[in-house]
């Protein structure tokens, strides 16, 4: 879907910022997730080291760790979390599905905010020029979020194109589930104000049956706000977002959960840095 990146920008204020609910999804105790035994991947795996900024950021990669803010169909000014991923344009950013779209409408003035801090954000944002979600997850059926993948392309700023400046984080997809992972996001929810970046950092992923396809949980008390936020493993020294927050359940409570990063989400990537 194409977006006016212009007036994005100036409708987010720092007030508009601060008013902004959080996204949040939960399912409850549905039989639809069942959890299973292997953490093995179920496809040819493929991963993509990042591209550090510019500038040498030290923060890097949690420079490329950001807000999304929206405002949805209805009106309603809203916040989620995402991330800056390599890509040959430099401007990809990937977040959670329901942050982009949502019951069958598309959200508009979508920015993207890295190392967002208390309305602080050190080299501006970037506003989205166009967003993209899986085929499948604009006809998932209720409470089916297994591709509930989402990209927003945005527009240059002020300091340049989008990766250039915070760099772009590497990527993976079709990896096992059990090993760490480290998420990361901005929650709003109970006891979090949505002010600051948040983070679960270690745990191992437990894989589960889930709608149409995988999910992969960790233990993480990270709250709404946070979806779209990234979950990251490491290997040979570098960091690959695998994941995102995405939904909590009461079937695991104190856990989040993201679906799994597999050939779904890699057409969606490459779709966006062609885009």
């Amino acid at each position: 879907m194409n977006t006016n990146a212009d007036i994005a920008i100036k409708h987010w204020t720092a007030a508009n910022m601060r008013a902004a609910i959080d996204a949040d999804q939960q399912i409850g105790s549905t039989a639809d997730l069942t959890q299973e035994s292997t953490g093995t991947s179920v496809g040819a795996a493929a991963q993509q080291q990042g591209q550090p900024p510019r500038n040498g950021d030290p923060l890097y990669p949690l420079s490329t760790v950001g807000k999304i803010f929206m405002t949805s169909a209805a009106g309603q000014d809203m916040a989620c979390s995402g991330t800056a991923v390599t890509s040959s344009n430099q401007s990809v950013v990937d977040t959670a599905g329901h942050c982009l779209y949502w019951q069958g409408n598309w959200v508009r003035n979508v920015i993207f905010c890295p190392l967002y801090e208390n309305g602080r954000t050190p080299y501006g944002c970037w506003s989205a020029r166009d967003l993209e979600v899986p085929a499948d997850w604009i006809g998932a059926r209720p409470n089916d979020l297994h591709h509930d993948f989402g990209m927003a392309i945005v527009a240059p700023n002020s300091q340049g194109a989008l990766t250039d400046v915070v760099g772009g984080a590497g990527w993976a997809y079709n990896q096992p589930t059990n090993q760490p992972f480290s998420a990361y996001g901005y929650p709003a929810g109970f006891p979090f104000d949505g002010q600051t970046r948040q983070s679960c950092e270690g745990s191992t992923g437990t894989t589960w049956k889930h709608g149409g396809g995988t999910v992969i949980s960790i233990p993480c008390g990270m709250t709404g706000g946070s979806s779209g936020g990234p979950w990251f493993i490491q290997s040979g020294g570098n960091w690959y977002l695998n994941g995102h927050n995405d939904f909590t359940s009461s079937i695991q409570p104190w856990h989040m959960f993201s679906p799994y990063y597999d050939d779904t989400w890699y057409a969606l990537y490459e779709k966006a840095q062609q885009t």
